[in-house]
């Protein structure tokens, strides 16, 4: 991403500047960052938790933080929460920025030849995991809600961004695994990886569009 454009203002990601028209719309640092995440993310909805965590790593903060962000980006882009334009919120979970119609990129950066898709796999369960973060626990308003003994409510983070994908501990009491190992870091993962999170065992899938030649190439075990 470099600049979007949406209905009379102009996110340029190089200079991390907000414009409308050939005014620059003042933002907090932070401010800027969260609408930055949003755009990027763009329609997907993103949970509280995945933005404290982007924005204040290693760190707690309260959720006004989190709120009082939102309220100045509104100000700003002059969007009316009940009725919003752009900024969405999303009941109990989080926030999403919703495209317009008229939306254009101004960047004509080509799409990526190897089209890729995730999936965590376990029991009878399944779930698609786009660009992003993904947090597993037991939190139920977690967007990968996981109701089982051994699990945190914070319990691990999945980031996809293009075709790479890592998993990582967040600080869980027992753990986080990929096959028997460990984590203490964050972890590449490859297709066919076992993740196990309390006692749950979860399968890393990556599924191609068809016409992809890439293979993604599986760890040795």
């Amino acid at each position: 991403m470099s600049r979007v454009s949406f209905g009379d203002f102009v996110l340029d990601s190089d200079a991390r500047e907000l414009r409308r028209g050939c005014q620059v719309v003042p933002l907090a640092p932070k401010a800027y960052q969260l609408l930055e995440i949003l755009i990027t993310n763009r329609p997907k909805a993103l949970s509280k938790i995945a933005l404290q965590e982007r924005l204040w790593p290693d760190t707690f903060v309260v959720e006004k933080n989190l709120v009082n962000l939102i309220a100045e980006i509104r100000q700003s882009l002059g969007d009316d929460p009940t009725h919003p334009r752009f900024v969405r919120t999303v009941h109990r979970y989080g926030y999403a920025f919703h495209v317009p119609a008229a939306e254009s990129q101004a960047d004509d950066t080509p799409s990526p030849r190897t089209a890729v898709r995730f999936r965590l796999l376990w029991g009878s369960g399944r779930a698609g995991l786009g660009d992003g973060e993904h947090v597993l626990g037991r939190d139920p308003d977690l967007e990968l809600f996981l109701d089982a003994s051994g699990v945190s409510r914070r319990h691990a983070l999945i980031r996809i961004a293009g075709d790479e994908a890592t998993v990582q501990d967040l600080g869980s009491k027992n753990g986080t695994f990929v096959a028997d190992r460990r984590l203490d870091s964050p972890t590449g993962l490859v297709d066919g990886d076992l993740i196990r999170i309390g006692s749950i065992q979860l399968t890393f899938t990556a599924i191609r569009t068809s016409g992809s030649t890439r293979t993604e190439p599986r760890r040795q075990r």
